[in-house]
């Protein structure tokens, strides 16, 4: 029976309580903004004219942002409130999955190559905590994009098991 409260205080605790408060790991997408920082708008028009497939733009947008952000388990503990800055902003360094998932999915709707429905986010569990990914749909084919964990050698087009 201590099993099953547990179990439930995790699901509560997890799965609904944190899903409620983390900007950018609810229930539904969040709506992107409009208006971005000149830099970043002009740089994403300028890594979709220098793609030739929306496979390469894919690339070269999860590089942009596996370059400047990276995941960590330990600091996705210790520097919690990272996730709650605006990752349209933020500094380079750790970024938690959310963040880094909110700025690719920006990048590759406001490229005008993808559509909302073209970039699916998938929220799983993850050693515990909670997780979130990107599935993204190029030329009719779904593709797994987890740049958080990119630190862990995941590569483009895979995502982190639940322990890894």
């Amino acid at each position: 029976m201590v099993i099953v409260y547990i179990l439930l205080a995790y699901v509560l605790i997890v799965w609904i309580g944190t899903r409620l408060v983390v900007p950018h790991l609810g229930f539904t997408k969040d709506s992107l903004p409009q208006n971005i920082p000149s830099e970043l708008e002009q740089y994403i028009q300028q890594l979709s004219s220098e793609s030739v497939t929306n496979l390469d733009l894919l690339k070269k947008s999860y590089d942009y942002v596996t370059g400047r952000y990276h995941g960590s388990r330990v600091k996705t503990i210790m520097n919690f409130w990272k996730a709650f800055q605006d990752p349209i902003t933020a500094r380079s360094g750790f970024m938690p999955c959310n963040g880094q998932n909110y700025l690719l999915r920006l990048m590759l709707i406001k490229s005008g190559r993808f559509t909302e429905g073209d970039v699916q986010v998938k929220v799983v569990p993850l050693n515990l905590f909670i997780h979130q990914y990107l599935q993204v749909n190029v030329d009719g084919c779904w593709i797994d994009v987890d740049p958080w964990s990119n630190f862990l050698a995941v590569p483009l087009g895979k995502r982190s098991a639940f322990i890894r």
